[in-house]
């Protein structure tokens, strides 16, 4: 088996074993058998079962003593050449392996596949599971809220055979495929290599294999990806990614002869990826992958695109500030109360829909739940009761379920009938009469009945986590399995019974039933009776005064008595194997019940949310809707009345002012923000852009009204950190995602700004900013607010079409010396530009002292009119004389020049058509060259 390796520089060093100090040749045969098995995982820790613990030895035994806490002994201590052991006990496997995979180890299982006291040699021992950060099925290693895929990536190594040093993000599209083991949910795609960090940033996978080609290739692309997303890579060897391969892997794993029935034609770089998947989990699972029967066809236009730097600026499901989960959108509108519904909901809000014809479904749903609150919180009551039946199924198709898990199965699948009632029965709930999610999920769950009953049957209510000790098997399931119990908690009675049948029977009133360790039970008559003895009792003990003997019925009794606990518990496991198998025959039902729970959760909990917040519906308007079929101004439109923060109006309740946002063809697709710091303009650009994400997941928003026209991309560029592991400033990684914007953002995206340019001097951050902004407003024409300290932008509201100035409206009053004495942030965005930032007074109320507030009033008064001079300069307007530079100033441009130049910016480009801009430019060239 190939190694399981990692690139991942934040993991901890990979468990490299020592040259052993004894060889193999002269070691025992079970050190032989774990040098040969450690041989074959050299990166991962292997826990060998002997007996009642799981043995490490040489560096893994000291990894463990460190990680785990553990005393570090030695085997052959005496010896010249003692090996490092250590170990924990069998029984509490499970926490200590949850330890060493958070701590970022892979785990191998050697398990002892034989009873050692029937073994004849060594013990029979096998690896039986590998455990890595993305194969991971056991409840208490996964986080219950977030999935945790297993994700590999496939590109054109036609670069890489040449030699040439090409990252992997360079060529021109990647094969992406990822697996959640424990939900059993698959899929595939092929995206354009640019949106490669960014898709993988919001699906955070656990664990991402690569294409090994050579090792500078390898290092290179861990390295990229390690600094991007902070995950581990995994690299693995190029005939995992073959074609042929690949196809022969899926096909077989999904029992089909062609993938054409999943949307997939060809198999392209998506399906290359997804079999080194399902090569990697086999090899790691050692077990059947049943629960993996499908695989979805992903397509790089389903959903809203949302780069990493977006994700990040507005919190989406963690906060920029400690990285927690206090403070995101996701923890704002999550009210499910289900895990399964916990995790739909994070994906629908990392993944909006764009088909808006599928987004109007869940909005249709929601709005039915909304009907009857009666009978929404009957609901959400019923959903209360179930369990997570995704991550049990997972389970149950690996063979891995243990009794409470089916036991949670039955008792979850009992809530579906009323939960089918209540979604089906109008009349009577108000609940699924129109909405087609609704009425899928009520089909989904129906057809499981007779399992529930059948798992109540079988399990104890107390059901046990494990097999080994029985217990959970329900009384009158089995009557062979009753008679074994009953004779170990009611030997004696028996016992006594056979006692007194016998005396009665052979008429010896001395007659006595006893036991002991030689001879087990025996029947003891004394001397004055033994010629009443039966002909069938068999004499084995002379003792004083009495005899002994036994009989075939009493031997029965006490091999039965002796082995009941033992053979009760092998017959409950065997039991158990068979509810096991009776399960597995839903498999394909209990799936999909759990899909439709996960959706039905997320669906009422957004409903409860839009009630408790006071929600309203988006209306989304479609280029075919809108008066003007130009594609330009159909996709400009974005009207938000009384729109609020998703997150901050919930922690600053009533104190929370509300705003309008009004974007489209007349009111402009461009707006300049202006206004002080702490005024609201960063919270106003944030707040808009997450209403059209909730929009865009089929959620009701915070808003009065809100009408838009469907984005097919969100941008968020607001702050930025120093990446100083990759060499790069703030400056540089603003420039980067602006870079990004510009090149692919379209008339369909919404574009947010806060403060670009302040990395750099201020001019240059002026001239950046200002190009970028014409840029958005002629080129793109996309929906972009921009929040800026630079009010000179505000100009542009008269020479840029489209472009429209807005600002936070402060009062205010002044001492005498100028210094506001009294502002108060409204809050509030209103038409019309500003020139004041108010920055000292914000200092001021910081606590930065008097003496520094009143000099920086006058550096700033000076500040001002030094720029003012410079503002004069650079447009050729008089200046008052000032001190000699070095350059002479550039001359003032022609008359001509300014006049055409007007002219260029009054032309409405939305409104010309292309002949009549032929001419104007053949007019223009004409008089160019008369001039």
């Amino acid at each position: 088996m190939p190694p399981v390796s990692t690139s991942n520089p934040q993991q901890p060093a990979a468990p490299r074993q020592d040259p052993p100090p004894c060889p193999a040749s002269t070691a025992t045969p079970a050190m032989r058998q774990y040098l040969e098995q450690k041989a074959a995982v050299p990166d991962a820790l292997l826990l060998f079962r002997m007996g009642d613990f799981y043995e490490t030895f040489f560096d893994d035994a000291k990894t463990i003593a460190r990680v785990l806490g553990l005393t570090l002994t030695a085997r052959d201590r005496n010896s010249e050449n003692p090996i490092p052991l250590a170990g924990v006990p069998y029984h509490a496997i499970d926490g200590y392996v949850a330890r060493l995979v958070r701590a970022g180890f892979k785990v191998a299982i050697s398990e002892q596949m034989e009873d050692p006291r029937l073994a004849k040699g060594v013990v029979k021992r096998e690896i039986v599971r590998i455990i890595t950060p993305g194969t991971l099925t056991d409840e208490r290693l996964l986080d219950e809220k977030s999935a945790n895929w297993l994700a590999a990536v496939f590109a054109d190594d036609a670069p890489a055979r040449r030699g040439a040093k090409r990252s992997m993000t360079q060529t021109a599209e990647i094969g992406l495929a990822a697996v959640e083991l424990s939900s059993g949910r698959f899929f595939a795609q092929m995206l354009p290599a640019a949106r490669l960090v960014d898709e993988l940033a919001r699906l955070r996978p656990a664990e991402l294999l690569i294409p090994e080609r050579d090792i500078d290739a390898v290092d290179a692309w861990s390295s990229d990806l390690h600094a991007a997303l902070g995950i581990p890579v995994t690299p693995r060897g190029a005939h995992w990614f073959d074609a042929h391969e690949s196809q022969r892997v899926l096909c077989k794993q999904l029992g089909v002869a062609s993938l054409a029935g999943f949307g997939f034609e060809t198999v392209d770089g998506s399906l290359r990826a997804a079999g080194a998947l399902i090569q990697y989990v086999q090899e790691t699972q050692k077990a059947a992958l049943r629960h993996i029967a499908s695989i979805e066809a992903r397509h790089d236009g389903d959903f809203l695109a949302i780069d990493s730097s977006t994700l990040r600026a507005l919190e989406v499901e963690r906060t920029a500030r400690d990285g927690s989960r206090d403070g995101s959108l996701l923890a704002a509108v999550d009210r499910t109360v289900t895990t399964m519904g916990a995790r739909r909901l994070r994906d629908w809000l990392c993944f909006p829909l764009r088909d808006v014809a599928a987004v109007r479904r869940r909005q249709d749903a929601i709005e039915d739940l909304r009907q009857d609150r009666t009978g929404l919180a009957r609901l959400r009551d019923l959903l209360r009761e179930i369990r997570d039946i995704e991550r049990i199924t997972a389970r149950l198709g690996l063979g891995r379920a243990n009794p409470r898990d089916l036991l949670s199965l039955g008792q979850s699948i009992a809530s579906f009938r009323p939960l089918r009632e209540l979604l089906c029965d109008a009349p009577a709930a108000a609940l699924g009469g129109a909405a087609p999610l609704l009425a899928d999920a009520a089909d989904s769950l129906a057809g499981l009945d007779p399992l529930a009953e059948y798992l109540d049957k079988s399990l104890r209510e107390d059901a046990p986590p494990v097999t080994r000790d029985g217990g959970f098997v329900r009384a009158g399931f089995n009557p062979e399995l009753d008679r074994l119990q009953s004779l170990e908690q009611d030997g004696q009675r028996w016992l006594a019974e056979y006692q007194a049948a016998e005396a009665a029977r052979s008429g010896i009133t001395s007659l006595k039933v006893g036991f002991n360790q030689v001879f087990g039970y025996y029947i003891e008559v004394t001397n004055t009776h033994k010629d009443k003895v039966p002909p069938n009792y068999v004499r084995k003990q002379t003792v004083r005064n009495a005899e002994r003997y036994i009989t075939d019925e009493l031997k029965r009794h006490e091999t039965d008595v002796l082995t009941s606990k033992e053979r009760a518990v092998r017959l409950e496991i065997e039991l158990f194997d068979q509810i096991c198998r009776r399960a597995f025959d839903e498999l394909a039902k209990l799936q999909r019940a759990a899909d439709a729970v996960a959706n039905l959760d997320v669906l009422a909990g957004l409903a409860e949310l839009s009630m408790q917040r006071g929600y309203c519906r988006p209306a989304f308007v479609e280029s075919a809707d809108a008066p003007d079929k130009k594609s330009k101004r159909a996709a400009a439109l974005l009207e938000i009345d009384d729109g609020r923060h998703p997150v901050l109006e919930q922690t600053l309740a009533e104190k929370f002012v509300p705003n309008d946002t009004h974007l489209g063809p007349d009111a402009g697709r461009v707006f300049i923000i202006t206004g002080p710091n702490m005024a609201g303009k960063s919270t106003y650009i944030r707040q808009t852009a997450l209403l059209v994400l909730l929009a865009h997941t089929g959620s009701w928003v915070p808003a009065r009204s809100m009408r838009l026209a469907p984005a097919d991309r969100i941008f968020a560029r607001v702050g930025a950190a120093d990446e100083l592991a990759r060499g790069h400033s703030t400056f540089m990684v603003e420039m980067v995602e602006t870079a990004r914007i510009l090149n692919s953002a379209s008339a369909a995206s919404l574009v947010i700004l806060d403060e670009i340019g302040r990395g750099t001097s201020t001019f240059d951050g002026l001239a950046l900013a200002w190009a970028l902004t014409e840029h958005l407003a002629r080129r793109i024409g996309c929906r972009t607010l921009f929040a800026t300290h630079y009010h000179e932008l505000t100009e542009l509201a008269t020479s840029c079409p489209g472009v429209v100035n807005y600002n936070v409206a402060v009062q205010e009053s002044r001492r005498a010396d100028g210094i506001p004495s009294d502002i108060v942030f409204l809050h509030r965005i209103v038409p019309g530009g500003t020139d004041k930032s108010y920055g000292i007074h914000v200092a001021r109320m910081a606590g930065i002292p008097p003496s520094v507030v009143a000099r920086s009033v006058e550096v700033l008064a000076e500040l001002e009119q030094s720029f003012a001079a410079e503002s004069r300069r650079v447009s050729g307007a008089p200046a008052e004389p000032d001190q000699p530079t070095l350059f002479p100033a550039a001359p003032p441009p022609p008359a001509w020049w300014q006049a055409l130049s007007d002219e260029i910016r009054r032309i409405d480009v939305d409104a010309t058509t292309p002949i009549d801009a032929l001419n104007t430019l053949r007019d223009i060239q004409t008089r160019l060259r008369e001039s």
